[in-house]
């Protein structure tokens, strides 16, 4: 099996429910306050490393102690944090408003750093995946690179999608790609795009690439808290393409991760030993 590299946020999560989101203006009372250890990139990872494969993390922490913290947990879910850089500003924080829904809306507290993060590219090996949990520009280099030299490059979506991305997948919501799907388009003309991945929720999922396109749906789920379910797909994606199983494939076990993800109170994704035996054979439409 490939290794897996993970390039995204670190972050600590404090979260409130909240019976609904207040208008301009307006109030509402918290039921509840908790912290959390969570950020795009460390849910992802953990959740790769519950398969058992071997997970780097390169990204950042600040020298305090939530980034003490969270070092401390991708360590002991088996995640390698030599990449992992420690800064001296403040380690990522968000705020998340979960609603009754389980719907979730996220705030940051601290600016951005992870354009500063080095990609340990000279580590990665032709066949491992390689994946950018958060998008900025600074990246393309090092993802050209790595499309060179073998390795299999995913992505979130690019503020805008060309069919000349280096990258072997792009996953990501509808909203990530500005509410429009291009994914069929740039996939037709694209070099080394093989799929462009568009989770749409409740709507289930669609796989656009070079045979075609095709529509797979969301698993049935009262969601409790949908924080981390695109990471949860994200994970489960990935892994059965290290495994050599089609896009189609592969979108059923992030299908199925995901469902499991938001019946959970938590940002990082269950383990997989607790979806593997559920993920089911999805059918299909080509579109």
């Amino acid at each position: 099996m490939a290794d897996f590299w993970v390039i995204g946020p670190i972050a600590w999560d404090r979260v409130l429910d909240v019976p609904r989101l207040p208008p301009s203006g307006g109030f509402v009372q918290a039921g509840g306050v908790r912290g959390r250890p969570g950020g795009a990139g460390a849910n992802t990872a953990i959740a790769l490393a519950s398969t058992g494969a071997g997970v780097h993390m390169a990204g950042y922490v600040g020298d305090d102690e939530p980034g003490a913290r969270l070092l401390a947990v991708l360590a002991a879910s088996g995640v390698d944090t030599r990449f992992v850089h420690v800064r001296g500003a403040h380690t990522s924080e968000v705020v998340i408003l979960v609603e009754p829904s389980g719907e979730r809306t996220i705030i940051g507290v601290h600016p951005d750093l992870l354009h500063t993060v080095p990609v340990p590219a000279s580590q990665v090996r032709a066949g491992d995946v390689v994946y950018f949990a958060a998008w900025h520009d600074a990246f393309l280099p090092a993802m050209t690179g790595l499309i060179a030299c073998g390795a299999i490059v995913a992505t979130v979506p690019p503020p805008l999608l060309a069919a000349s991305l280096p990258a072997s997948y792009v996953i990501g919501s509808e909203d990530q790609y500005g509410g429009h799907d291009p994914g069929g388009r740039v996939c037709a003309a694209a070099r080394a795009l093989r799929a462009v991945v568009v989770t749409k929720g409740a709507a289930g999922v669609v796989v656009h690439d070079r045979d075609g396109s095709a529509a797979y749906p969301a698993e049935p789920v009262t969601a409790v808290d949908t924080t981390g379910a695109g990471d949860a797909f994200a994970a489960g994606f990935l892994y059965q393409v290290a495994a050599g199983r089609t896009p189609g494939e592969a979108a059923a076990a992030g299908i199925a991760w995901a469902a499991a993800a938001v019946r959970a109170r938590a940002s990082i994704p269950p383990p997989w030993s607790a979806v593997r035996h559920s993920t089911p054979v999805h059918r299909h439409k080509r579109l």
